[in-house]
């Protein structure tokens, strides 16, 4: 840790972090987001006599962009744990870990992304939903995105606990195997992200009809769990990165 290291603090640390994961994911992103962002202004622009031709004479052209749509909002809604896994095999992670921030403020800075990204999905799958109602008729309905249970708890379970229960299980993993297994942390992650989430609205448990808990408290225990979960997943990632990678150096 060097001197200027120690004089930022970790608010600066993070800002700093940020910036960067910011602009690598940018350079990565920049094309799909771009081409999505372009083909929701294009059906938005398009006029009402226009639509109704191409519900007419080219439902085929409306079926490969409802396609490509629920393709690239699926890629999307994964980002968070594309976020956090593959920066270990980046070829710029050796520098950055000789660098002057630390690998909390790294994976933090990863994690607000991540949270940020997945946010900004949901609120553009649902934009693409309403521009797709253009399209609708009395039979046909076409892509829609329904947020359950609710926008923040989504945050939390997509941008928080499942990306770090990949995470966690991806450096496990990656610590015994040598290997990068991506897909299979995933869904491990996905699984233990669910069961974290049963334990969170208590599924395990069985109340008598008289005697279920108020919903106040259901939903205390709900945030209490999936949040104290997450902090848990990422301070054991963070020493399992830690470990892992500062026997390397």
């Amino acid at each position: 840790m060097t001197c200027e290291q120690r004089e930022w603090s970790m608010a600066e640390q993070i800002k700093r972090a940020l910036g960067w994961e910011s602009r690598k994911l940018f350079y990565k992103l920049y094309i799909p987001a771009g081409t999505f962002l372009a083909v929701l202004l294009l059906i938005a622009l398009l006029p009402e006599a226009a639509c109704d031709f191409l519900r007419v004479h080219a439902y085929w052209a409306i079926a490969f962009v409802n396609m490509g749509l629920v393709v690239m909002l699926i890629l999307g809604l994964i980002q968070p744990m594309v976020v956090l896994m593959t920066p270990y095999e980046d070829r710029l992670h050796p520098m950055e870990r000789s660098g002057d921030l630390s690998e909390s403020a790294r994976l933090l800075a990863r994690l607000l992304l991540g949270v940020s990204l997945l946010a900004a999905m949901i609120l553009a799958g649902q934009l693409a939903s309403t521009l797709m109602e253009k399209f609708a008729t009395e039979s046909m309905r076409w892509f829609y995105l329904n947020v359950t249970p609710d926008f923040w708890k989504v945050l939390i379970i997509g941008g928080l606990v499942q990306p770090l229960a990949s995470l966690w299980i991806f450096l496990r993993r990656l610590g015994r195997h040598q290997e990068y297994q991506y897909v299979r942390s995933f869904f491990l992650g996905l699984f233990l992200s669910e069961l974290i989430q049963a334990a969170a609205e208590l599924q395990f448990l069985h109340f008598d009809p008289e005697k279920v808990p108020p919903v106040w408290i259901l939903e205390g225990v709900w945030y209490l769990v999936m949040l104290g979960s997450a902090g848990l997943l990422f301070r054991l990632s963070l020493n399992f990165s830690r470990a892992l990678f500062d026997e390397e150096a």
